[in-house]
């Protein structure tokens, strides 16, 4: 089922195209799936947060689930890309069911595949979304270029943590990266 909500205004030259954004998604997913083959195994459960530590402790406004081990970083990449692609589905974004798109294992080969599919949802997805769509992003109009917006910017700050991570645990960033982007 396709949302079928558009926005009543002119259109706007700098409108992502549903394309474009295809595009873009697959060099996001790449430099994902990149990293997530990159990371040594020792490294897998590497958090940049030390035991003990105040940045370890989970409070009301400091959640320690944002510097979660890698493997449970990439799960949650899975799990809300799950979220944006039902949202493209159903035309409205819900988080309480984050976790209903992927219960698996940790494991690398586990959570690389699941992430494939989806990408692959999510393409298969695109073709049938028209550009003007409207989503109810937690009861705010959401064109497609700012769910575009969205999409890109989770997933570049997942990259830029997973920088750092690999700096603090002594490893390598993918070749890819450190040729595109320098890190």
């Amino acid at each position: 089922m396709r949302p079928d909500v558009t926005l009543d205004r002119p259109a706007y030259r700098g409108d992502m195209s549903v394309e474009d954004f295809a595009r873009y998604s697959e060099v996001l997913h790449e430099m994902t799936q990149e990293i997530a083959r990159a990371v040594p195994d020792h490294a897998w459960d590497f958090t940049s947060v030390r035991p003990g530590t105040s940045a370890g402790r989970q409070t009301e406004h400091r959640p320690a689930a944002s510097f979660a081990p890698f493997s449970k970083q990439l799960r949650h990449v899975v799990c809300v890309r799950g979220v944006y692609n039902a949202a493209l589905g159903t035309g409205a974004v819900d988080w309480s069911r984050k976790h209903e798109h992927y219960n698996g294992p940790l494991a690398r080969d586990a959570l690389t595949t699941a992430l494939a599919e989806q990408q692959r949802r999510l393409i298969e997805l695109l073709d049938g979304i028209h550009p003007d769509v409207v989503l109810d992003w937690d009861g705010h109009p959401f064109t497609f270029g700012l769910f575009g917006g969205e999409f890109a910017q989770h997933e570049a700050l997942h990259h830029g943590q997973w920088s750092v991570y690999a700096a603090l645990a002594g490893f390598d960033t993918p070749s890819g990266w450190r040729d595109s982007w320098g890190l």
